[in-house]
């Protein structure tokens, strides 16, 4: 069977001999390239199917010449290659129409591996378009905050490549459901998506948990976890908590493709999408060294950082709202909005245990109480100051909302955070960076705020 040809693009001569001797004897026609200019003229007069496209050229950037490539040459899958230092110019070429991208130095079975893939549609310009916009399963999925819709074209922008992603953020973040989605809008998810929980396996067992073993006379052969994961995606969730043994044995079974399940002897080939995530800081898990500085690197080639819900802004409200709306259907409750002063507790409160927490709360409203709107009084205790809370920010709500029930009846959610802005700026005796740190917001927004409300400060802030 002939292949479609396949143009690379790099101004390195030893790489394009290399990448060209690789794919010709898998039987590829190969065409080669070393500027931008010349690479559209064999583009325009070969059809190339797939393009392997280095971000550095001598004549242009590497990912305007794949937008090009793809604007021109719709059926044409690209490829960027780059160094591990600009992996975020790879994720902006694969913004660009890129369907994966390769990090140097590479081997012949990751090439290989990464032309396979692109042959076998494993690339996001294959997927549904409606399938690239929804946020298939990811936990307080609004993203209308800056910092949600950064992290939704990221997923969008990976999401179809074979590329190792890996989340890390806050417990309650959603990681192991935004791992979840990845999966869901990539070509691999026809195959299956398994997870092994790192955290809480047995320590004893996690090498049988993650390569099986073979039959013996005791027991039936089991499949582990990689095997069961092969032509789908394996999360490895809380990877961090691997002992070092398992961190090398993770680390060899990337570089080789291949495991060999406990009591057997003989490798099997595996290939797979692998997603990994982390709550404790994983540079800090590196500096210390408790997790492996070379496997860090293999696996963090995209990462995903879900900011806490404390970070959010008002999407807090939004993500309460929709879930309401959820639960009263699913439920027959009659709720259909929050009170001015839920609001206001839902935006002041820390929320330690960020999505998951809020998750919670509004489930906790919509079987206990009916509407149409959910009061303060409809709140568990802790958020309501009454007994006692782990959250400052609770035990600290009665000295804020004294008097009666509902403070803010009446007034509108614009008007609530004006009053909590200005009370915070007056606090700090005027101080514009020091209110910002107190409302985790950057002194940019406060100055804009301001000055939409017709007080301008800028040339006069306080320090």
């Amino acid at each position: 069977m002939s292949h479609p040809p396949i143009l690379i693009v790099d101004d390195v001569a030893t790489h394009l001999t290399l990448f060209s001797a690789t794919l010709e004897a898998e039987g590829h026609v190969v065409l080669t390239a070393r500027s931008k200019q010349e690479a559209l003229e064999l583009a325009q007069s070969h059809a190339p199917r797939i393009a392997l496209v280095d971000l550095v050229l001598p004549d242009g950037d590497g990912a305007q010449l794949i937008e090009e490539l793809t604007s021109r040459f719709p059926e044409l899958k690209a490829i960027a290659v780059t160094a591990f230092a600009t992996v975020d110019r790879a994720v902006a070429a694969m913004r660009n129409g890129a369907v994966d991208f390769l990090v140097k130095p590479l081997t012949p079975d990751q090439l290989i591996s990464a032309i396979n893939n692109a042959l076998a549609g494993r690339s996001i310009g294959t997927l549904p378009g409606e399938a690239i916009g929804r946020g298939d399963g990811l936990e307080g999925a609004v993203h209308s905050s800056k910092p949600m819709k950064d992290v939704y074209a990221t997923i969008r922008a990976v999401a179809g490549s074979a590329a190792s992603v890996f989340i890390t953020g806050e417990s309650g973040t959603g990681k192991v459901k935004a791992a979840a989605t990845i999966h869901a809008q990539s070509g691999f998810h026809t195959g299956a998506f398994v997870k092994l929980d790192c955290s809480t396996a047995d320590p004893d067992r996690i090498e049988e948990e993650l390569l099986g073993h073979v039959a013996t006379a005791d027991s039936p052969a089991k499949p582990g976890a990689v095997e069961r994961a092969n032509g789908g995606t394996l999360l490895l969730d809380e990877v961090c908590a691997l002992s070092s043994a398992m961190q090398a044995r993770l680390l060899n079974i990337l570089q080789t493709g291949e495991i060999t399940p406990l009591g057997g002897d003989t490798p099997l080939p595996v290939s797979f999408r692998l997603i990994c995530t982390s709550t404790p800081d994983t540079t800090e898990e590196v500096a210390e060294g408790r997790f492996r500085a070379d496997l860090f690197y293999r696996l963090n080639v995209v990462p995903i950082h879900l900011p806490p819900l404390r970070e959010r802004g008002l999407e807090v409200v939004e993500i309460a709202e929709t879930e309401l709306d959820r639960l009263c259907a699913q439920e027959g409750r009659s709720f259909r909005t929050l009170s001015t002063g839920v609001k206001a507790i839902f935006l002041d409160h820390n929320w330690p245990g960020n999505i998951r927490e809020l998750m919670n709360v509004i489930w906790n409203v919509a079987l206990l109480n009916d509407g149409p709107v959910v009061e303060i009084s409809d709140l568990p205790p802790y958020l309501r100051g009454i007994g006692t809370s782990s959250s400052q920010d609770a035990e600290s709500m009665p000295a804020r909302l004294p008097g009666r029930a509902d403070p803010f009846q009446g007034r509108t959610l614009a008007e609530i955070e004006k009053h909590a802005i200005e009370a915070a700026i007056q606090a700090a005796d005027g101080s514009i960076p020091t209110a910002a740190r107190v409302l985790d917001v950057s002194p940019s927004t406060l100055y804009r705020k301001l000055e939409t409300w017709g007080k301008p400060v800028r040339g006069t802030r306080k320090s």
